[in-house]
């Protein structure tokens, strides 16, 4: 008993001083005393071994879709990998912390035996170090509806650009300069890169879509494509930016209606509720003769 509530003692305060540095404000960074620091020290003091990019390229390898971190979500929200793991770790030092403390509470009262409350602890740790792979994958889907209707006034600019009569590849780079929305500024990085590499645009953006995972990207790249070969894709950009949007109404409304279904039962409760307080001084001394 008492090496287990050692053991729990130990993994709340490791868990308190994980929480604790999360929450200190980072220092500022004393630019020219850090470059004079890694001059004369760089070789002189070793290495010190980091955690977290080492489990960061452990997790690369794994093929299970819960430890391997989700590189199209990540690069969709422009996250690092070791940001991700760092933060997987926190959390479950976090939650390893709420459930020793919770076991170590039901130990002390005599209301858990040890190996519920070392399920606890377990537990805890798991269910936090997943919680930020599910925000970041909620955040990551929430991330590429927007990206679609954004798509959509994206290939109006274009459409107009072609009209105005600029090339493919112009049309693609200056319709993306009107914003500085994320997919506008990617877009116009990815465009601008491979334009100086001596690449195609379309082919960079088809690859683009592909690592965020947005088809629609993919959809941009192939009309750009056919505009290379001296086709006329004005009626197809405004055709594929009215099919975004009704995608998106078509969406919001299926959401709007789910919501409204989730209040049928809250709504319902609440309504018997209040039919029992009116209906009470009424049925009061019916019950009671």
């Amino acid at each position: 008993m008492i090496p287990l509530a050692v053991t729990c003692g130990l993994a709340l305060g490791a868990g308190l001083a994980a929480a604790f540095t999360y929450c200190l404000p980072r220092a500022r960074l004393d630019l020219p005393a850090a470059l004079h620091h890694v001059t004369n020290t760089a070789d002189h003091e070793p290495t010190r071994p980091n955690v977290v990019p080492w489990l960061s390229a452990r997790t690369q390898r794994c093929q299970h879709p819960w430890l391997r971190p989700p590189d199209a979500d990540l690069n969709l929200l422009e996250l690092s990998t070791e940001h991700y793991v760092a933060r997987r770790l926190r959390a479950a030092a976090l939650g390893l912390t709420a459930g020793a403390a919770l076991g170590a509470l039901g130990l002390v009262v005599n209301l858990l035996p040890a190996v519920v409350a070392v399920l606890c602890a377990v537990t805890g740790a798991a269910s936090g170090g997943m919680l930020p792979h599910l925000q970041v994958r909620e955040t990551a889907t929430e991330r590429r509806k927007s990206y679609r209707r954004v798509l959509a006034v994206y290939l109006d600019l274009v459409a107009q650009e072609r009209s105005a009569g600029r090339a493919a590849t112009p049309a693609l780079r200056e319709a993306a300069e009107t914003s500085d929305h994320p997919l506008f500024r990617r877009i116009h990085a990815t465009v601008t890169h491979a334009h100086r590499l001596g690449n195609t645009p379309w082919d960079a953006l088809r690859d683009l879509g592909d690592r965020l995972q947005v088809a629609e990207l993919t959809d941009v790249a192939d009309l750009a494509n056919t505009a290379a070969d001296g086709a006329a894709i004005t009626t197809s950009l405004h055709t594929k930016a009215t099919a975004l949007r009704h995608a998106a109404l078509t969406d919001d409304t299926t959401r709007a209606n789910s919501r409204s279904e989730h209040l049928t039962v809250p709504a319902t409760v609440l309504i018997v509720a209040f039919l029992g307080l009116a209906l009470y001084p009424a049925i009061s001394p019916l019950l009671q003769s």
